[in-house]
């Protein structure tokens, strides 16, 4: 039986959040896994230098808290981690954590700035023979997970699976998003990663969500929860039951279902109870218009394919040229000129990267009509 556990969370209170996860860690048995000398990689959410309040990484005190629990059981090497979107490199890493709150955590935690990676073995018959995992992963021998939970912009939901994706170096993710165009197949890659840097625990930041136009120019809505668990793909169905969402409309969970990683008889649910979110979380505007049903038209025996889509447009009254679009893409349709962004989308694969990396909230979403080809 998978076991997630869920805890009221009211707000990012130093105390609060120390009982919650301890009560948290108490339910899945976590101490158990601890032995003195160990290397533990905790891996939040750092999308890019965003400020803790507006909800697109996962809060410092929720990771602080996680840090607090783990040295006083003894554990005193312990590593922050994420490879963000963007180029991976010391100065990039070294902004992020002081712009999403971390910086003041390095009196007890080594704040990554090791940018090597190392290629991991994947499981015989995965699609993907192996991947390239950021080193601090690599070493450790425990990996906490600590996701943020948002809505995205390709795969309707971002919780524990999702987050992972961070696992990857630096400009390598637009490299996969190029390989696996289909939404399907990227879905399977990220099961895959998943299944290969296999966290001992996952923990989802609740508290303060993001529904709309997630990861990062979505609309901030408050839960007041916190989720944890050892099965990073059961916590998935029940973080996107609390959003008001049939698990199986977020493609993730859907793939994950169909695969046998996880089934809903099979998931306790422990701590807090819980209702669905009323009204649901606002989706973003790629899957309110049917972006991901284009996704699956294109798998249906593989006859219909992008018969309706999304893609994105630069509203150039908010581009600043930043080149943060540009830099993103996997297809490097995007260019910079006169300090606008501009693109032609004739072989965009709306994989909205340019849309999660704006800071400027400059990419919009249109969308486009094609013939089927049969």
């Amino acid at each position: 039986m998978a076991i997630v556990s869920v805890l009221k969370t009211g707000k990012y209170d130093a105390g609060d959040l120390r009982v919650v996860v301890s009560r948290h860690f108490e339910a899945l048995g976590f101490e158990k896994e601890l032995r003195p000398g160990m290397k533990v990689l905790i891996k939040p959410n750092l999308l890019g230098a965003h400020r803790p309040e507006q909800a697109a990484t996962t809060h410092p005190a929720v990771v602080r808290a996680v840090v607090d629990w783990l040295r006083e059981r003894g554990i005193d090497d312990i590593t922050i981690a994420d490879s963000p979107g963007g180029a991976y490199r010391p100065g990039g890493l070294r902004a992020i954590y002081e712009a999403c709150g971390y910086g003041v955590m390095r009196d007890v935690v080594k704040l990554n700035l090791d940018t090597g990676y190392t290629a991991v073995q994947s499981p015989e018959g995965f699609q993907n023979r192996s991947f390239n995992i950021i080193d601090p992963i690599v070493r450790a021998d425990i990996v906490v997970n600590i996701a943020k939970l948002k809505t995205h912009g390709l795969t309707t939901v971002s919780a524990g699976v999702k987050n992972l994706f961070g696992a990857i170096p630096g400009l390598q993710k637009p490299e996969l998003h190029y390989k696996y165009p289909d939404l399907m197949d990227f879905c399977t890659m990220l099961l895959e990663l998943a299944q290969v840097v296999k966290p001992q625990i996952t923990l989802i930041d609740a508290v303060e969500t993001m529904e709309g136009n997630g990861p990062l120019n979505g609309r901030i809505r408050h839960m007041g929860l916190t989720l944890a668990s050892r099965d990073i793909f059961a916590q998935d169905y029940v973080a996107a039951q609390l959003m008001g969402l049939d698990p199986e409309s977020v493609p993730l969970v859907r793939l994950a279902l169909k695969k046998g990683l996880t089934a809903p008889q099979d998931i306790e649910t422990v701590g807090d109870t819980f209702a669905p979110a009323a009204p649901p979380y606002i989706l973003p505007e790629s899957v309110n218009k049917g972006n991901n049903r284009g996704f699956l038209m294109r798998s249906i025996g593989g006859v219909i394919k992008g018969v309706y889509r999304a893609v994105p447009s630069i509203d150039t009254s908010k581009c600043r040229g930043c080149g943060k679009c540009a830099e993103s893409c996997p297809m490097q349709i995007i260019k910079i000129k006169d300090k606008k962004a501009g693109m032609s989308v004739k072989t965009c694969i709306s994989c909205f990267c340019c849309q999660e990396m704006c800071p400027f909230d400059a990419v919009r979403i249109r969308h486009v009509l094609r013939l089927p080809k049969i």
